[in-house]
C-alpha cells in the first residue's frame, strides 16, 4: 500500500486497523486475564487472577471484576496483578461477558480502535 510521504501514520494506522503501541501491549495484557478467567492460561498467571468479593452484598458482586492489589511502587503498578485487573474492570460489560477468545478479540480490538482513532 504505497501512500504519501508526507500523509499521515495515523491515517495509515486507521486504514489499516492496526493498534497502537500501548493499545497492542493492553490487549495482549487482556487476552492472557480472559485465558486465566477460563483457565487456559499457564498456572503462575491463574494465580494472580482474583476475583473481587466484597465483604458484604453488593450490586458490584456479581459484575465478574477483579481484584486490584494495592501496591507502593510504580514498578508494582505495572505488574501482572495489578495491570491485568485495572484494565479488567475498566472494560464495558458487553466485552467481559464473551463466551469465546475469538468473539472476546474481536470486540476488545474494535473498542481500543475507537478508544486510538
Amino acid at each position: 500500500m504505497r501512500s504519501p510521504r508526507r500523509d499521515s501514520a495515523t491515517r495509515m494506522l486507521r486504514e489499516l486497523l492496526w493498534l497502537t503501541i500501548v493499545c497492542r501491549v493492553d490487549f495482549k495484557l487482556l487476552v492472557f486475564t480472559y485465558k486465566a478467567m477460563h483457565n487456559d492460561a499457564p498456572v503462575n498467571l491463574c494465580e494472580h487472577v482474583c476475583p473481587y468479593q466484597p465483604t458484604r452484598t453488593l450490586r458490584s458482586a456479581n459484575n465478574n471484576m477483579l481484584k486490584v492489589k494495592r501496591t507502593r511502587t510504580k514498578a508494582g503498578d505495572c505488574s501482572f496483578a495489578v495491570a491485568a485487573a485495572s484494565l479488567w474492570n475498566n472494560l464495558p460489560r458487553v466485552i467481559e461477558t464473551c463466551d469465546n477468545l475469538a468473539s472476546f478479540k474481536r470486540l476488545l480490538k474494535t473498542h481500543f480502535c475507537r478508544i486510538a482513532y
